[in-house]
């Protein structure tokens, strides 16, 4: 161009919103009776300099075009060194911007062919929207852009003004066949943020555009779709939809990303094999990694890394995304197992024991799936390393499974696992404990040699003296014993001594049998049959309790007055409500059955009638004569009742 004075040609188009120089170029020079190339040569300019913006070669086409340079060059995109382009001060990656292709709305090229004048193939114009590979659709009339790929020559801009030549004839089929979109709030905000508009409630508009961009995206793409999907066979529509929805909860903010990334955190916890971010997070996570040296990304890195740790069981030693973790933030049942020695099943119950974790949500999960923050069981953890088995304590102590069992129940020995009155649960020790215990076992106890016929080991004094494990045991560990021996030569629970008279006369002193034998729960209960008690022991409705009686002079089982209290509360028999109403106990239940009140055990198992004492109670206030008997009514209610059963809650 040295040497050449431009000037602006006679016939020209006005300069649209948007358009590029690539494509003011080329319909400038259809408009003239040129194809670009020949036409960018005419007039003393390298088709390379076009392709490539530089600054010489713009003004020279907006001088031809009679353009403002300064609105040409704002919407052009600009090569910023190897890997971005500027448009109007925003810089996208290299990827964003079609070269080799562009996108087109048949809608928009029908509107220009009318809009114009001059040789058809000059009126279209190229918006810089068809060619950033982020529009899929067309932001004016709702439809999916179509893709054009051009001839081109290497190293020079594609002619638009000509394959608008080619795409004329068949305009009507394409417009036919365009593909409706739904209105793109990612595209709007994208098209404002190249505008140069910032919102401060929008959470992206701080990043820079290219990275805010490609975070959408992959946000979207993992919201909705999984893990490992592949991207190259996503369609246009999947990706636009993908956009949009990465946008959505983007702009909302790390409350909103967070939200996500716990869904899918969700989603990964219903899988088997190897738990990690990438896995998890998909697309996104693999596009922060990929960036990690870009300090664009670091507002979105710097969230999902956080939320990542601190959800995720990583290893110590493992990159998150450029940062490497040097302390374990999560454990897994499966984690905990391997750290501590301990049978996963044992720490299962250890996390459920707690609380740790929702015991519905974690029951169908497999062990290394269900997660807890590791600092609530480090030294848990820690300590099982070294714990003692209940076997071992028993072989180490002499205590017999079953004072061992009242002395976690009673809570003199607190357990690493936290399963303290749990009958069944698989305790551990640590050391420290039970030597404790042993102290507390023995303190102030007597070397003793040759003891006496009262002063006998604990598991033959508790029969000597009529007394339960709990009660001999507790006056042991609270120091309420005046004497206790050690039998020389041993060193373990069978070596301690008590005086069993001693403890008869603390477990006698001023006892009151509290508990009901079966022969007394049956006057207690009106209605129960004496064979009833034990099923109703069996299924839980009463409990047992071991007290001494003072009659018997005995340890005797009966059943706790606070349980058949309650029982009696709940459920009324039918012998109650025989002697309530002066009616045989037929018509009695005749009229419960009219109003659809049925017994609440089975009668043939239980050997008893017993009835909801609520449900009664309700029938009695809402009809005042309940008890006044009608047989034939009585009959035809109940038949009634038992084709449309109501009963009454």
């Amino acid at each position: 161009m040295r040497g050449r004075v431009h000037k602006p040609l006679d016939w020209h188009h006005g300069l649209e919103r948007r358009e590029t120089v690539a494509g003011f170029a080329s319909r400038l020079a259809a408009l003239n009776g040129r194809s670009m190339p020949r036409f960018l040569r005419d007039m003393m300019i390298h088709p390379r300099t076009v392709d490539k913006s530089d600054t010489a070669a713009l003004k020279a086409v907006a001088i031809l075009g009679n353009a403002n340079c300064e609105m040409l060059s704002r919407y052009t995109p600009e090569p910023l060194g190897d890997k971005f382009y500027l448009v109007n001060g925003q810089q996208f990656g290299r990827l964003s911007i079609s070269r080799t292709y562009f996108r087109y709305c048949a809608h928009c090229i029908q509107e220009d062919l009318r809009s114009y004048e001059g040789p058809p193939t000059a009126r279209p114009w190229l918006r810089l929207e068809w060619t950033l590979t982020h529009f899929r659709s067309c932001v004016r009339h709702q439809v999916f852009l179509d893709s054009y790929h051009p001839d081109r020559r290497r190293f020079e801009p594609f002619d638009f003004s000509r394959a608008v030549a080619g795409l004329i004839p068949n305009l009507g089929e394409i417009l036919v066949a365009s593909v409706n979109a739904l209105p793109s709030p990612f595209q709007d905000w994208l098209l404002h943020r190249i505008d140069g508009g910032k919102n401060e409630e929008n959470w992206l508009d701080d990043v820079p555009l290219y990275a805010a961009v490609s975070f959408c995206e992959a946000l979207g793409v993992s919201a909705l779709h999984p893990p490992k999907v592949k991207t190259s066979l996503l369609t246009e529509p999947q990706w636009a939809e993908a956009a949009d929805r990465g946008y959505a909860i983007a702009r909302a903010g790390p409350d909103a990303i967070c939200a996500l990334l716990e869904k899918l955190n969700q989603l990964q916890s219903k899988t088997r094999g190897v738990w990690g971010p990438r896995d998890t997070y998909g697309l996104v996570y693999g596009l922060l990694q990929k960036t990690v040296s870009d300090p664009a990304y670091d507002k979105f890195r710097r969230l999902v890394r956080e939320f990542a740790i601190k959800t995720m069981p990583i290893e110590p030693g493992t990159d998150v995304l450029g940062v490497v973790v040097h302390k374990r933030v999560v454990h897994t049942i499966r984690t905990a197992s391997r750290d501590s020695g301990a049978h996963a099943l044992t720490i299962r119950k250890l996390f459920e024991g707690r609380g740790i974790t929702d015991g519905r949500y974690a029951s169908g999960l497999v062990d290394h799936r269900v997660t807890v923050d590791a600092s609530e069981i480090h030294s848990v953890v820690v300590s099982l390393r070294n714990a003692l088995s209940t076997p071992q304590v028993e072989k180490m102590t002499g205590i017999p499974r079953i004072p061992l069992k009242v002395l976690i129940a009673d809570g003199y020995l607190s357990t690493i696992t936290g399963s303290t009155g749990k009958a069944y649960a698989k305790h551990r020790f640590s050391k420290s404990e039970i030597d404790c215990l042993m102290d507390r076992l023995f303190e102030g106890a007597v070397l003793v040699t040759d003891p006496g016929e009262r002063q006998l080991p604990v598991q033959y004094a508790r029969h000597a003296a009529c007394a339960s494990n709990s009660q001999i045991l507790s006056l042991i560990m609270v120091g309420e014993l005046k004497w206790k021996g050690r039998l020389a030569g041993t060193s373990d629970y069978t070596g301690l001594l008590v005086d069993a008279d001693e403890i008869t006369r603390i477990v006698r002193s001023d006892v009151q049998k509290i508990g009901l034998t079966k022969v007394e729960l049956k006057n207690f209960i009106p209605g129960m049959g004496r064979d009833s008690v034990a099923k109703f022991i069996r299924d839980g409705q009463l409990e047992t309790v071991e007290e001494f009686n003072p009659e018997a002079r005995r340890i005797s089982t009966v059943v706790s007055r606070s349980s058949a209290q309650k029982f009696l509360d709940t459920y009324v028999s039918l012998g109650e409500l025989t002697q309530r109403s002066g009616l045989h106990h037929k018509q009695v239940r005749l009229l419960l059955r009219a109003v659809g009140i049925e017994a609440s055990f089975d009668p043939d198992e239980y050997q008893s009638f017993f009835y909801q004492r609520e449900q009664v109670d309700k029938a009695q206030n809402i009809d005042p004569n309940f008890w006044q008997y009608d047989k034939a009514q009585a009959q035809n209610l109940a038949k009634r009742v038992d084709c449309n059963p109501v009963h009454i809650g």
